[in-house]
């Protein structure tokens, strides 16, 4: 069980106070749901309409990429960007 863990109805992570799902909890969602994207977007979707209904003056869009829009569009959660050296 993860420590980071939403914090309703303002939707802070429990562990860090960071907007949930902060960073930490993005990296133990891609590890619990390796093998399960569709569940891991229905999981997702389904705090985000709850959130969506708790935080009433947040932007759609905002709440969106906070929620699903690190996932891409087979529900596989993106990597974050890593930086790569220029050769020069």
């Amino acid at each position: 069980m993860s420590s980071h863990e939403p914090v309703t109805p303002a939707w802070d992570c429990a562990g860090c106070g960071m907007p949930w799902p902060c960073g930490t909890r993005r990296q133990e969602l891609r590890a619990e749901y390796e093998r399960a994207p569709v569940s891991l977007s229905l999981y997702l979707t389904s705090h985000l309409v709850r959130a969506m209904s708790d935080l009433p003056n947040t932007h759609a869009g905002v709440l969106h990429r906070r929620f699903v829009g690190w996932l891409d569009q087979h529900g596989t959660p993106q990597r974050e960007p890593r930086f790569r050296r220029r050769s020069i």
